[in-house]
């Protein structure tokens, strides 16, 4: 799970932070350390179009030039625990 989470993200997830990753709430708040400067790359960013659009939640998609925001992040986290 830990390999998708890099793969989408675009991030490498150091061995020690992967203990916190027992619930979806501890998985956000560590993705959130790790991205707060980045931006979404492209496959993140084409998710991020999907859920927007499956969802109805527009704001998904909004300010995909910008770096992450915390309602993105939980939103790939909880489509990919499903």
């Amino acid at each position: 799970m830990v390999m998708l989470f890099e793969e989408i993200f675009g991030i490498a997830i150091p061995d020690d932070h992967v203990e916190a990753f027992d619930s979806p709430h501890k998985i956000v708040d560590r993705l959130e350390l790790h991205l707060s400067n980045q931006r979404p790359n492209k496959a993140a960013v084409a998710l991020l179009r999907k859920l927007a659009r499956d969802q109805g939640r527009p704001e998904l998609a909004e300010g995909l030039e910008a770096t992450w925001r915390r309602e993105q992040i939980a939103a790939i986290v909880r489509e990919m625990l499903r």
